[in-house]
């Protein structure tokens, strides 16, 4: 187990919440979240990254990485030493529930009753 590591900045990012550290608290449970609506960010540096950015990319002190092409996504000092946030405030939970009313909405105006 990697050493968790504190960082020197507020964890406050205005518009979105903190989730917590790791792939854990992405809301996935079986890896990292891909979500347009999540932001890793790195303990050490601070740098942040989409969670669906689809290339290479490597934060400023080089301890996050992104391998898009191999699908390795981590960090040298242990991947609970990445910050987790959402924007504005949205969880997995809630953009599911969100996903499924608009299933329903859309349902529901293509089934709709024609005069």
């Amino acid at each position: 187990m990697s050493k968790l590591i504190q960082p020197k900045f507020d964890l406050e990012i205005k518009g979105m919440k903190f989730l917590g550290r790791g792939p854990k608290a992405s809301g996935n449970g079986l890896g990292w979240s891909r979500s347009e609506n999540i932001i890793y960010k790195c303990v050490e540096c601070g740098s942040e990254m989409i969670a669906s950015h689809n290339d290479y990319w490597n934060c400023e002190c080089g301890a996050i990485h992104l391998d898009f092409d191999a699908g390795r996504f981590g960090s040298n000092n242990g991947d609970d030493n990445i910050l987790v946030y959402s924007k504005n405030g949205q969880t997995k939970k809630n953009q599911n529930i969100k996903s499924k009313y608009s299933l329903i909405e859309l349902i529901g105006k293509v089934f709709r009753k024609k005069n």
